[in-house]
């Protein structure tokens, strides 16, 4: 309990001092990216699960780097994300809910699928994993990425999410404009996946490549990009 109250106090406060480098010369980001199955029709568009995340290197948390202020991924044009093919969750969520009573206060329909997250401090020691449980809403186009973790406790965070139209070569992405304030530590790991049966995440395999671009910013204003490629193959129709 003593560790949960001085973390929950850690998180909370938000006091990021920046080392001698910007953000981005201290981390290394990457970005994960899947659509299963891999065996997609050619021109019409399937159900898919979409797992989307992004993951921070942990060797040089010493409580003043620069942490994510945001976080933007951006999905190759062949991957559609359709909310309006669930119900939204409405309900207040505060942080530090236990994710049972997280999904009996929303419609059954709207949570969309899960993941998993990873707080890391200075050494670096892991110090919590939290379930990652994500829900349409509250508003149009929004995600909820509801987190927690018995680690944490109150410090558990809500993460707000958006789908919005992406730039370039990409379709849409997902928009986190405020990500988790975490002073002293950093979240190394945050990845959640949209769930098939769900059908509101849908691909097609034209052209044969499925792209994810991560861009994100940090708490100092520097920002950089990394894109991974998954290769699909065209089910062949009988």
């Amino acid at each position: 309990m003593i560790v949960a109250s001085g973390l929950a106090v850690t998180l909370a406060t938000a006091g990021i001092a920046v080392a001698g480098g910007t953000g981005a010369d201290e981390n290394v980001a990457a970005v994960d990216g899947k659509v299963t199955p891999s065996k997609l029709d050619k021109k019409k568009f399937k159900p898919i699960n979409l797992l989307l995340g992004v993951r921070n290197s942990n060797t040089q948390i010493d409580g003043l780097q620069s942490n994510p202020a945001s976080e933007f991924i951006a999905i190759s044009k062949n991957v559609k994300v359709n909310l309006g093919k669930a119900k939204r969750c409405t309900a207040p969520i505060a942080n530090g809910t236990p994710t049972a009573d997280a999904r009996a206060a929303c419609p059954a329909n709207s949570y969309l699928g899960g993941g998993v997250a990873e707080v890391t401090a200075a050494g670096p020691t892991v110090i919590a994993e939290p379930v990652v449980s994500v829900f349409n809403g509250p508003g149009k186009n929004q995600l909820r990425l509801h987190t927690y973790s018995p680690a944490l406790g109150a410090a558990s965070p809500i993460v707000n999410g958006r789908i919005v139209n992406a730039p370039g070569k990409f379709g849409q992405a997902l928009s986190v404009p405020e990500a988790p304030e975490t002073g002293g530590v950093m979240i190394t790991k945050f990845n959640a996946k949209l769930l098939k049966k769900r059908k509101v995440a849908t691909a097609k395999c034209k052209p044969k490549q499925i792209k994810f671009r991560r861009t994100v910013t940090y708490a100092d204003d520097s920002q950089e990009s990394v894109t991974r490629t998954q290769r699909c193959k065209v089910k062949r129709r009988r």
